[in-house]
């Protein structure tokens, strides 16, 4: 992919041409479920992938143990991998695996991962779920802390955010992947002690049957938004706000997008509303651009391909030279089906 130039009234969204990050297929190896980062100081941040079987579920698995690499440049260069201890732990002892789809950090600089508990009973390795763990590092990712149970709901953390001085988590209190009873829903969790606890806030209002994944945003005005797929209207995604910080919501209209969305990411770079994620239908990898988080255009491809198990992403707010810019991280197939890279594309606006 060149150069992807999206235009809006007031300012220009520009795709720069993706740079592979990970390459698995060099390797022979996959990776899904682990796109954590997490910026620590201006321009220094942890960037988290998971290096996994490409044998099981042709590669479609959590088989396998995580990586992460530090950066303190912005992007433009990376440390070497270095394993994270906890998940070769868990790996080693054959029951579960740990995946880390989400980070941030504490305004100090303290790294916070977010470990799910995968269980190995299946064939890709990920339900039930267990309750989720957190670490964390004061030493830019040197050494980590033990691990400690966030709640004693289990299920998926799809989101984490810090905003001020507080930590805001999105969880999915459900063993499975798809809700199925109204008892599957949507929690926010907050921690206001840098990480040492984490306490339920609401939840979201949400109907869950048929739902999954999820995302977070905190917007300029501090509403804070929250997302969630529709397995049964992929081009429907379901939408919330909050103005006092969690404690009540609003649920909207849903968010109609086009070309449909699964795993929706969510962010404001200079500006401008961004969301991507795989399309619906597994159409491939799709990128939407908005004024106000509630309407959105047509959406771009990115990657246009039927039929790929991959294009699940992240993405982290940056500054380099240019400006500021949105680093977006995602995987990509090497083969016909679900064996990975991992990719980086910069994300940046430009006002017209």
């Amino acid at each position: 992919m060149s150069e992807i130039r999206i235009k809006r009234d007031e300012y220009t969204v520009i795709l720069e041409e993706p740079e592979i990050y990970v390459d698995n297929e060099a390797r022979k190896r996959s990776g899904h479920m682990t796109h954590a980062m997490a910026e620590f100081k201006p321009g220094c941040f942890i960037d988290f992938n998971s290096n996994c079987s490409p044998e099981r579920c042709v590669g479609h698995s959590t088989f396998g143990w995580l990586e992460y690499r530090i950066s303190k440049d912005a992007g433009k260069t990376f440390s070497p991998p270095i394993d994270l201890p906890l998940s070769t732990e868990y790996f080693y002892n054959g029951v579960f695996t740990i995946s880390v789809e989400k980070a941030t950090c504490c305004r100090d600089g303290k790294i916070v991962a977010f470990c799910l508990v995968n269980t190995l009973n299946g064939l890709t390795c990920c339900e039930p779920w267990q309750e989720p763990l957190v670490i964390t590092s004061t030493d830019e990712g040197k050494n980590w802390s033990a691990p400690k149970r966030m709640c004693n709901h289990k299920g998926r953390i799809y989101d984490a955010l810090t905003h001020k001085n507080d930590i805001y988590v999105l969880h999915f209190c459900n063993e499975q992947f798809i809700g199925k009873n109204p008892e599957d829903v949507y929690r926010l969790y907050k921690s206001t002690d840098n990480a040492e606890s984490f306490e339920e806030v609401s939840v979201i209002p949400f109907d869950t049957v048929g739902r999954a994944y999820g995302a977070l945003l905190m917007d300029e005005s501090e509403t804070l938004h929250a997302f969630a797929y529709n397995l049964n209207a992929e081009s429907e995604m379901d939408h919330a706000i909050s103005r006092d910080f969690g404690a009540t919501w609003e649920v909207l209209t849903p968010c109609h997008l086009e070309k449909g969305i699964r795993n929706p990411q969510v962010a404001l770079v200079d500006g401008g509303y961004v969301l991507h994620g795989r399309a619906g239908d597994l159409n491939g990898f799709v990128f939407y651009t908005s004024p106000n988080a509630e309407n959105w255009d047509k959406g771009t491809f990115v990657v246009e391909k039927k039929g790929a198990y991959a294009y699940y992403s992240n993405n982290i707010n940056l500054e380099d030279e240019k400006g500021k810019f949105l680093l977006v991280q995602y995987s990509d197939v090497y083969d016909d089906v679900a064996r990975v890279n991992v990719w980086h594309m910069r994300v940046r606006v430009e006002r017209n």
